[in-house]
């Protein structure tokens, strides 16, 4: 038996798993990604995380998987830039973790990972061709086409959270303005409450929190209707920790898919969540690990 690290950096929290090639997840630790978040403090604390999941697995690993939440340059083994981390730019990921580690190396963007494991294990695991969107602190995005992830000439495709949805809109942590994931994810929870918060609300009828939800399901459909009008895909999969509030924006998100798009198109629409309880990123970065799919563009089977 073969086992991998799968580990996932988001834009509140490190997680890392054990994994065995069957995909069981065997061991998962994670704590705050906090306020230090400068690069080399930040891998030696992935580092130990890694250490202490691995446990006695850690010398007879087949590698490590790392998910990231920005513009990742895999032939040259950099990150470019992460928006939720402010002093990354042109981070040399492989040469930092191949000092510490003796395995292989795989790393991508994070949505990529959560794409990997939704095909693999997940919802997504008998359809061909999809979209996922992870919806957490932004918007990730995952291209697959024929059981293959698309991601562009250069790596870079699927950063559907900063498409421009409101000209002139609010601030973005990329440094733009108007970005659907100001809109569509967990950025979009006003500061003195919480998604949590908001969706034990409306379940109890406030009218805010009702009116929220229904604004974020609008915002969140108009990205979906332009993803099905450019590409053509029929079926989207979400999730991340927002999506858990999936009945509360549903009806809002649909009607907006409707509205946005061709009437045919919509018809064919299907929009479902995840069923990995959010570990898509952690079982994506370690089948990345036992297929090397992310470095060679293998289907998955």
């Amino acid at each position: 038996m073969r086992y991998a690290i799968g580990a996932d950096v988001g834009g509140t929290n490190i997680r890392v798993g054990l994994i065995d090639e069957s995909g069981r997840l065997l061991a998962k630790k994670s704590e705050p990604v906090g306020v230090h978040r400068d690069p080399l403090p930040f891998f030696n604390r992935l580092t130990n995380l890694i250490e202490n999941v691995a446990g006695t697995h850690l010398n007879s690993l087949s590698g490590i998987g790392l998910g990231l939440p920005g513009i990742c340059n895999k032939k040259e083994g950099m990150i470019h830039q992460l928006p939720h981390f402010p002093s990354w730019r042109d981070v040399p990921v492989s040469k930092i973790l191949s000092e510490k580690f003796s395995c292989p190396i795989f790393f991508d963007n994070d949505a990529n990972m959560a794409t990997l494991g939704e095909l693999w294990r997940g919802t997504a695991k008998n359809l061909d061709s999809f979209i996922m969107l992870t919806l957490g602190t932004g918007i990730g995005g995952g291209l697959v086409l024929n059981r293959k992830l698309w991601q562009g000439a250069q790596g870079f495709a699927g950063e559907v959270g900063h498409m421009v949805i409101e000209v002139g809109g609010r601030a973005c942590a990329c440094g733009n303005k108007g970005c659907w994931e100001v809109y569509a994810s967990s950025g979009a929870v006003p500061k003195e409450t919480t998604a949590e918060k908001l969706s034990d609300q409306a379940l109890a009828g406030d009218f805010e929190a009702k009116k929220f939800w229904e604004t974020f399901g609008k915002y969140l459909g108009v990205g979906i209707a332009n993803l099905a009008s450019i590409t053509g895909i029929e079926n989207y999969v979400l999730a991340g920790g927002i999506a858990k509030a999936f009945p509360h924006f549903m009806e809002a998100c649909k009607k907006a898919v409707r509205q946005n798009t061709y009437n045919h198109l919509a018809q064919r629409v299907v929009i479902l969540q995840s069923t990995l309880d959010g570990d898509g990123n952690l079982l994506g970065a370690a089948h990345a690990v036992f297929t090397s799919s992310i470095s060679t563009g293998a289907k998955v089977e």
